[in-house]
């Protein structure tokens, strides 16, 4: 017997290419600031205006991973930080999301991290564990 299964895609805006610049931790839950908003998934596709919230964040399962400078392929040295100390050490950052998975009760951003006095971007993965719901904050 075969079970076929296909992940639908619900979420109502895309991610994809925009801009992050601040994160806040409220209570359990992270708000994210973005610098121009986000794409709406329907016809026309308009950019809006707003952050995102998302709900009940376990911290101990909740990561990121930096890895190579932008453009450098081949071996390379990475380092795997939790999100709760990436929020404490880096408060001026912009995180550029290229990419935005989601699966059972986890999200996973991946883009360029852009730091104060680094000429490089820095090849970033983002992976959050949430048992709440993600909310689009339209402004």
């Amino acid at each position: 017997m075969n079970i076929t299964y296909h992940f639908e895609l619900t979420t109502p805006y895309s991610l994809h290419d925009m801009r992050v610049n601040q994160i806040e931790r409220v209570g359990n839950h992270l708000r994210f600031y973005f610098e121009t908003g986000y794409i709406e998934l329907k016809d026309n596709f308009q950019q809006v205006d707003g952050n995102l919230l998302i709900e009940d964040v376990d911290m101990n399962f909740s990561d990121v991973h930096f890895l190579s400078e932008n453009g450098v392929y081949g071996r390379f040295s990475g380092e795997r930080m939790e999100l709760e100390d990436f929020l404490k050490n880096y408060k001026d950052f912009s995180f550029e999301i290229l990419d935005e998975s989601y699966g059972h009760n986890t999200v996973f951003y991946q883009g360029y991290l852009s730091l104060p006095k680094k000429n490089n971007l820095i090849n970033m993965t983002m992976s959050i564990y949430y048992t709440g719901n993600i909310v689009y904050e339209l402004k």
